[in-house]
């Protein structure tokens, strides 16, 4: 399918077709699915049982050259999947391939970072970090293979099978590998904070938006030591001597309780918890905030505009509301927005948009 630039809008009650075609672009964008933990899951299931081939396929206009980026999936008869990425037919690695195709995918599941466990904050500060810094993949690949030499390493010394000064090695090796992912994490967090604040304020004057890192490092509530953005060698001496600290707690649950595997932000509105006060039309607006900052930050960083895809945006807006946002994402070279019901948008205010209609799985343009 060809998207041109500007805004394509995609209707229609049996949403199965724009799914496979976000979840396309998506995976595009950051080689892994939004949706499911296991590849197997997004293939369908008579190739699974037989053996075969499918494909994941997309070309980006950028700066007068195209980028062709696919993902291919190779299905054997025993139901192993392997999987390889391709820039412009060529074979890359995970980390070469993500950050080719910058996109910022937003639905109604995205409350869950203002409400849900800090795991879907991680995640979405790692989606982000991922897209603009080619070493970040590497930097959680480096990590969690020292998390898990050292979670070992804990476990064999609370048996009696290792001895204590071991963990010297792991411990400088963990600090190594966990100072420039907090370092990032504050970075990026820093701008997206005072971005995500104005958006906020544009759409809603009573929504004072604040964020605030929340690493687990061993710091008290006071300590404003990364509001001061510290460069990551101070952060590894922090975290070095938290590790320390944390020792003798650490062996006794077998376990690593301080480091980048347990980070988390908080959200802030008008002073309080957002998850506790804000209400769900709050929230969305919220979360949507944080997208379009992220989409900013990208397009601040790479010097390109990301896809902007808005799944079913509307459906708890008013329409003031809903003309804000059209308003705030008019800038965007590309926009896909996705409705059940055509009604709440004004084809007056999407100008030069392309209408699809989708129906039991296909999409077919107006």
């Amino acid at each position: 399918m060809d998207l041109e630039e500007g805004f394509n809008v995609f209707y229609g009650h049996n949403g199965q077709g724009k799914s496979n075609l976000f979840e396309g672009i998506y995976i595009l964008s950051i080689a892994k699915s939004s949706r499911v933990s296991n590849d197997k899951f997004l293939i369908n299931n008579d190739l699974i049982e037989t053996g075969g081939h499918a494909q994941i396929l997309g070309i980006a206009e950028e700066k007068n050259h195209n980028i062709k980026a696919q993902v291919d999936y190779d299905i054997s008869s025993n139901k192993d999947l392997d999987k390889t990425f391709r820039i412009n037919g060529v074979i890359v690695s995970t980390q070469e391939f993500v950050g080719n195709i910058n996109s910022v995918f937003f639905d109604t599941d995205d409350i869950a970072i203002i409400s849900g466990p800090p795991l879907v904050r991680r995640k979405y500060i790692n989606i982000l970090l991922s897209q603009i810094n080619n070493d970040h993949v590497k930097n959680l690949q480096r990590f969690q293979k020292v998390l898990y030499q050292r979670n070992s390493l804990l476990k064999n010394i609370k048996d009696g099978k290792s001895k204590e000064i071991e963990l010297d090695f792991w411990d400088d090796r963990l600090a190594e590998e966990s100072s420039s992912i907090f370092y990032e994490r504050n970075k990026i967090l820093l701008k997206i904070r005072d971005n995500s604040k104005n958006f906020a304020l544009g759409f809603n004057k009573e929504i004072n938006l604040d964020i605030k890192y929340l690493p687990k490092i061993g710091r008290s509530e006071n300590d404003n030591f990364f509001e001061e953005n510290n460069s990551p060698e101070k952060i590894k001496l922090f975290f070095a001597n938290s590790l320390g600290k944390n020792r003798a707690r650490d062996i006794d649950q077998r376990n690593t309780t301080l480091g980048p595997h347990r980070d988390d932000f908080g959200i802030y509105f008008n002073g309080s918890p957002a998850s506790i006060t804000a209400s769900r039309g709050q929230s969305r607006i919220i979360s949507l905030s944080l997208k379009l900052s992220e989409a900013e930050e990208i397009k601040n960083i790479v010097d390109a505009k990301p896809i902007l895809i808005l799944d079913d945006i509307f459906s708890e807006l008013d329409e003031n509301m809903r003309e804000k946002v059209i308003s705030e994402i008019q800038d965007f070279d590309q926009v896909l927005l996705s409705t059940a019901d055509l009604a709440l948008i004004d084809k007056k205010v999407v100008q030069n948009a392309r209408f699809f209609s989708i129906n039991n799985g296909s999409i077919n343009q107006d």
